[in-house]
């Protein structure tokens, strides 16, 4: 009999580790950003750098009004980087994985050139990290600019989610050996083409790479390995029965709780203390992540 016992607890903890590696690979839909870690402004234009404007000008979807012939240019919508810019964005809880085909899009406002016949292009070089400090950069070419962001018109009209459709420029974690990324780097290139008149995509009325939006297509939750021991976590302020979770005291928290399949069941910003009813639930696992200032914790929550 305790052979048999035994071996139960066994099997439910293996089920446990199965489920737990299951739902670190499941992906989550394809979304626009929604963090910017930096932003170091360069010289020049500063179109959409406006409290009023900047960040949400470059969140969720690129603006739908751009097309091929036609240079999107509402500071609502577009974040001008300027000359030498860089800016750093990413997701709060989320990253991007490497998946068929292209992992991710960077949109800007390239457009064809009714004049010259030829792309407006204003690029930028992209580097990716998995730690906010070392960064891996896509190679490019100096004169064809394959390879940079900024190169290829944006269609607002089409859906992000299909690359083939979407335009902007494309990006896969594959071509340079990562499987997973949480940061992109985003820099201003222009003053290459400035400085050679001969340049295949030269024009004298460069001003600098226009951010419109950065869309990842493979995502998943990113699980944060707290430091916080179980003791740690529970003397401030969470506690946790069969039925009910309690987060107190909190201050200027977001809780979140995510499924399995990854879709957020729950989400609250407070200050005071947060109750989290799991009867509501049905049976799995599930992540919970605090967010408090810079600090995130997350915890899994196995509710039977």
């Amino acid at each position: 009999m305790k052979y048999m016992k035994t071996k139960y607890i066994l099997l439910v903890i293996l089920g446990i580790t199965f489920i737990n590696n299951n739902l670190f690979s499941q992906m989550v839909k394809g979304q626009g950003i929604d963090t910017v870690y930096s932003f170091k402004p360069g010289t020049g234009q500063n179109g959409g750098q406006d409290p009023q404007d900047y960040p949400k000008n470059i969140f969720g979807f690129p603006d739908s009004t751009a097309r091929e012939d036609f240079q999107a240019s509402d500071p609502s919508q577009i974040l001008s980087i300027g000359m030498g810019g860089e800016i750093i964005v990413g997701f709060k809880n989320l990253e991007i994985v490497d998946g068929p085909g292209p992992d991710f899009t960077v949109f800007e406002n390239a457009f064809l050139n009714p004049v010259t016949k030829r792309i407006f292009a204003e690029p930028a070089k992209i580097a990716v990290s998995d730690d906010g400090i070392h960064f891996v950069e896509f190679p490019f070419d100096s004169l064809t600019l394959k390879g940079c962001a900024g190169v290829t018109p944006t269609y607002g009209n089409m859906n992000p989610l299909n690359p083939k459709e979407s335009g902007g420029d494309k990006f896969d974690l594959s071509d340079i050996g990562l499987s997973k990324i949480s940061y992109i780097k985003i820099t201003d290139i222009c003053q290459m083409i400035l400085d050679n008149p001969k340049h295949p995509y030269y024009d004298p009325i460069i001003t600098g790479f226009d951010l419109d939006a950065v869309f990842g297509l493979h995502l998943q939750i990113r699980y944060y390995e707290s430091s916080v021991s179980s003791d740690n976590f529970a003397n401030n302020g969470y506690f946790e029965n069969k039925s009910e979770i309690r987060l107190s005291p909190l201050r200027n928290a977001k809780i979140t709780v995510y499924n399995n399949l990854g879709s957020v069941v729950f989400s609250e910003n407070s200050s005071d203390e947060i109750r989290i009813n799991k009867t509501g639930f049905p049976k799995g696992l599930y992540i919970l992540v605090v967010e408090s200032g810079t600090d995130v914790i997350t915890k899994k929550l196995l509710i039977y």
